[in-house]
């Protein structure tokens, strides 16, 4: 239930992430379902005198739960924020072929019958979401973009959705490395350094969770701070329905979290660098 319940507060947020969208309502209904799958199921328990029985697990663990509701609203929500006076439409991520890629190969990352095909699987979808970021800022340099007169930086375009994705994503990475660290022999470096890609994934994989996990949280913050540096789609739609872009402002901050997020990305690996030399010690 604890999982049912986290997933309706996932929805109630995507719900205000997306309020001004034709999709939020579907978001509101999906919390209110959770909501009411934990109330049938609090109800159910309590007839057991009765010889009612309820199955509280459906084989599939609460963050695989988690999962399957992040990688949904990540179909519904935009992974391209609309700027009308430009004529660059919101685009979501069902509409998006590489949106679907990434969403299927995370999927396919936890097919029990696929374990094989788990690595190669995160691999497309970290590659289809440095794809999106790279489209993103191929936008920023066109001509329409760089004339404008306002200083477009590539996160300005990108929506809330290719930030679930990447959230589903390192929640994925995190799973599969617990799971090849229980292991009980020392970990080689060619089976940690692709972990190491994702800060502190690579130390999760030397069974350093506590360690890794705080790079991992690092890192997220990083983005986070980034993504508050963007301009928001409430404002490119306001000053779209005046047929003009924001007031131009300085966009230099944004390399700040940039920064702070390339060197937390450096010194985890510096960090897995020195755990595997324990490790072989």
């Amino acid at each position: 239930m604890r999982g049912v319940l986290v997933l309706g507060a996932l929805f109630v947020v995507a719900f205000l992430l997306t309020r001004a969208n034709s999709n939020a309502g579907f978001f509101l209904f999906l919390a209110v379902v959770c909501v009411g799958v934990v109330l049938v199921s609090l109800f159910a328990r309590g007839l057991q005198r009765f010889g009612g029985t309820l199955r509280t697990r459906t084989g599939g663990s609460e963050r695989d739960l988690v999962l399957g509701g992040l990688l949904l609203i990540t179909l519904l929500t935009p992974w391209a924020v609309a700027v009308p006076t430009l004529g660059f439409r919101q685009i979501f991520g069902w509409q998006s072929p590489l949106a679907l890629l990434v969403v299927a190969a995370l999927v396919a990352a936890r097919l029990p019958r696929a374990r094989r095909l788990a690595v190669p699987a995160l691999s497309v979808a970290g590659l289809g979401m440095v794809a999106w970021a790279a489209w993103a800022t191929a936008q920023v340099l066109t001509p329409a973009f760089r004339h404008s007169g306002f200083g477009f930086v590539p996160i300005d375009l990108v929506g809330e959705g290719w930030y679930i994705a990447l959230l589903a994503f390192v929640i994925s990475v995190d799973r599969l490395a617990v799971e090849e660290s229980a292991d009980d022999r020392p970990a080689r470096p060619r089976e940690v350094w692709p972990f190491a890609v994702v800060p502190g994934m690579g130390l999760v994989r030397t069974r350093y969770l506590g360690r890794g996990r705080l790079w991992a949280a690092a890192f997220g913050f990083c983005v986070f701070l980034l993504q508050t540096t963007a301009v928001g789609s409430e404002e490119f739609q306001f000053y779209g329905s005046l047929r003009s872009l924001p007031e131009p402002r300085a966009r230099g901050i944004v390399l700040i979290p940039v920064v702070l997020g390339l060197l937390a990305w450096l010194v985890s690996l510096w960090d897995t660098r020195q755990r595997l030399r324990l490790e072989r010690i």
